[in-house]
């Protein structure tokens, strides 16, 4: 907790699958026997690369015609979560946990394009151009029985409305500076035998809850700009970050690979966002893993419906003008939004939070999982005060939750 932060977490969405025409010019070759119908993988013989890079984790059908041409479809090659979780081969009543991820065309499940073979009977090439709902993307490559090499170029957001830099901001001293957090629950926390809005013990937990950075130790919102310097949105659907490596001596500042993190604007307040799934499974299930008293299948059933969808098809991140939080002298928060149009806020809204926060609301009755949270917060010294309220303020989570009716979580950036 002291060197990382995430965002994290799902709403339903739809693959889409596309045609287009080739750009090549030599003739066509019909295909031989060798030349068949087929899915390459990284294990049979698949070489994916984008841009010069090498991309792991997807797979290629390959589906020739009798006219000379091909339809090649690249999909996110299938999840099998379950050696993620501790001991789940021991659990007979377990369901099925592989699932497809996103397709590294950034906007679907998957992406199909048609090309024309050129070449001999057994072994062919093919080069052009095409576009997806969301992208346009060059290709070349080779084809035979055994492999497959595809090369991806030149890929393009047809809307770049939302390509460019933004920055973290120098904290001012204000709880929300750089955090974008409101939450409203007809439901209140009980704390030190007194009841809180829930955003004034997120106030109090942000304000209290101090961390290690480097020689200094400070609150949530300081530490923010601090690790994370800048967020990049490329026109190529990319996303990367300027970040302080704080694993590395003299805590030098980094930028992020390629590939951690895509996007496409879907609409005019909302992205999606393609991430790794494996962390997104990993981190989801780690606490559940040691619960004795909770129904893991059930708390399986809801992430799969809630969660899985996100790995193939994007999280989607909601963006608008930056909001802090007001006091309000009855003790309860209201927003207010900057109207400076380069200060954007980037956050996860209800409609994505709510079903996830609803699956996740058992583990806050099993006082296994809340005795293990109090433990190891406990343990903490940057956690003071914080660690002693955290056994009501975990018991009160379900009833709060239940009584949601908005939540948003994000960070606040300017272009």
């Amino acid at each position: 907790m002291k060197k990382h932060f995430a965002l994290a977490l799902a709403v339903m969405g739809t693959a889409f699958v596309f045609t287009s025409c080739s750009d090549d010019k030599d003739d066509p070759v019909v295909p031989g026997e060798s030349l068949v119908a087929k899915t390459y993988t990284a294990s049979e013989g698949l070489v994916l690369n984008v841009d010069g890079t090498a991309t792991t984790g997807q797979t290629v059908d390959f589906t020739p015609a009798t006219d000379g041409t091909a339809k090649l479809t690249i999909k996110g090659e299938a999840l099998d979560i379950t050696s993620l979780i501790p001991d789940m081969s021991a659990r007979d009543a377990a369901p099925a946990l592989s699932f497809p991820t996103s397709c590294v065309i950034p906007g679907s499940a998957e992406a199909s394009f048609t090309v024309t073979l050129t070449g001999d009977a057994d072994k062919a090439t093919f080069t052009g151009s095409s576009d997806t709902e969301y992208c346009t993307f060059s290709y070349s490559g080779e084809v035979s029985k055994d492999a497959m090499t595809l090369n991806l170029s030149d890929i393009k957001l047809k809307d770049t409305s939302m390509a460019g830099t933004y920055n973290t901001h120098a904290y001012e001293d204000k709880i929300f500076n750089e955090l974008r957090a409101y939450w409203v629950s007809e439901k209140k926390i009980e704390v030190f035998g007194s009841e809180m809005d829930v955003n004034a013990v997120i106030n109090v937990a942000f304000a209290l809850t101090k961390l290690e950075f480097g020689d200094k130790t400070l609150p949530i919102p300081a530490l923010l700009p601090e690790v994370l310097k800048s967020v990049t949105f490329g026109e190529d659907g990319s996303i990367t970050a300027k970040y302080t490596d704080t694993e590395v001596e003299g805590m030098p500042v980094k930028d992020s690979p390629k590939g951690l993190a895509r996007y496409v604007v879907k609409d005019d307040h909302t992205l999606l966002v393609f991430l790794d799934p494996q962390a997104i499974i990993a981190t989801a299930m780690s606490a559940a893993s040691k619960s004795r008293a909770i129904d893991i299948n059930a708390l399986l059933e809801g992430l799969i419906t809630n969660v899985v969808p996100m790995l193939a098809n994007g999280v989607p991140v909601n963006y608008g003008a930056r909001m802090s939080d007001l006091l309000l002298n009855d003790g309860t928060y209201s927003p207010v939004y900057d109207t400076d149009a380069n200060a954007v806020s980037f956050y996860l809204g209800t409609e994505t939070l709510l079903p996830i926060l609803k699956t996740l609301s058992p583990l806050f009755t099993d006082e296994d999982v809340i005795q293990a949270i109090v433990d190891a917060a406990s343990q903490d010294p940057d956690m003071g005060i914080m660690a002693g309220m955290l056994p009501n303020i975990l018991k009160s989570l379900p009833a709060v939750i239940d009584g949601t009716s908005q939540i948003e979580l994000g960070i606040n950036l300017y272009k």
